[in-house]
């Protein structure tokens, strides 16, 4: 299990994220969705125990993330920025992890590689880089990490190679309770294989839910009115967007959805239309991230 608790860091006088609370679950995967800069990397950082926290600690299995070499040889970081030393291979790399892994699994790793048509005793530096995280996707697997974290999950993966990484993940956190955090800012990219979802905005997480529940937690609605409406009038109905014509009104509710609706309909208001939001649809609620098609329209105007 990975713990994040009250976790903040600093860089100077800047936050880059600030008393974040999560948990990971055996057999689980928590997915961080959030605009780039928004602090996903740093968090992931934090949990590999390369930096550490300001304030708040990072747990796994009730151990301190930093400076314990014990359960960084459980962790595998697959980082969004992938280094290597000059000249290696996927063959010398895995002769590098398997020094450092005590389960590392030459057998899987040569089947991965076939999977993925890789040449392990080609240089790495030759690869594209989709073949770059494919080919450290394939170490972090044959490391067999109890503790696996991804940062820009399927980045420069064609749509084929994204369907094997997410079927690939889903096995190995069967047949080994893993405990996985993957990121990226497209939720819809990570939304397959993950059990919850966390957004982060401003170097806070805003919003976290199952994705079981994530669509029963978000409603469009539109609603008829006896008369003129503003948001005034709807400000004990919780909410995430409003936009009204006259008497008409269509509103995003949040949390107990039949209680919104209820506290609607003693408004005088009738529902005339209910639409559950997609994933992206809820990030862009969340974010504010609404379309800026006008404002793009206007551009270039004279």
């Amino acid at each position: 299990m990975i713990e994040i608790n009250g976790v903040t860091k600093k860089y100077g006088k800047f936050t880059a994220i600030e008393k974040i609370n999560l948990k990971v679950e055996n057999s689980s995967v928590l997915g961080l969705a959030g605009f780039n800069g928004c602090g996903k990397t740093t968090l992931l950082n934090v949990c590999a125990g390369i930096y550490k926290a300001d304030e708040g600690v990072v747990l796994l299995d009730g151990e301190d993330a930093f400076g314990n070499d014990t359960t960084r040889r459980n962790m595998f970081y697959v980082s969004d920025v992938l280094w290597s030393p000059a000249g290696s291979t996927i063959k010398s790399l895995a002769r590098y992890y398997g020094s450092y892994f005590f389960d590392f699994d030459y057998d899987l790793l040569k089947s991965l590689c076939e999977l993925f048509n890789l040449d392990d005793k080609k240089p790495v530096k030759s690869f594209s880089k989709g073949m770059l995280r494919q080919a450290y996707l394939t170490l972090a697997l044959a490391s067999r990490p109890k503790y696996l974290l991804i940062d820009e999950s399927f980045d420069g993966l064609d749509p084929e190679k994204k369907d094997i990484i997410k079927q690939l993940l889903l096995e190995y956190i069967n047949e080994t309770e893993a405990s996985v955090i993957i990121s990226s800012h497209n939720l819809n990219e990570i939304a397959a294989v993950c059990d919850r979802i966390a957004i982060i905005k401003g170097s806070k997480v805003i919003f976290e839910n199952s994705i079981d529940d994530i669509s029963g937690s978000f409603r469009k609605l539109t609603v008829q009115f006896p008369e003129e409406i503003n948001e005034d009038v709807i400000k004990d109905v919780s909410h995430t967007s409003f936009k009204s014509n006259g008497k008409q009104a269509r509103i995003v509710v949040t949390g107990d959805v039949s209680e919104q609706i209820k506290k609607l309909e003693n408004l005088g208001g009738i529902i005339t239309g209910e639409q559950y939001l997609t994933l992206e649809e809820v990030f862009s609620e969340e974010t504010e991230a609404k379309s800026n098609e006008e404002k793009i329209k206007r551009i270039f105007k004279k």
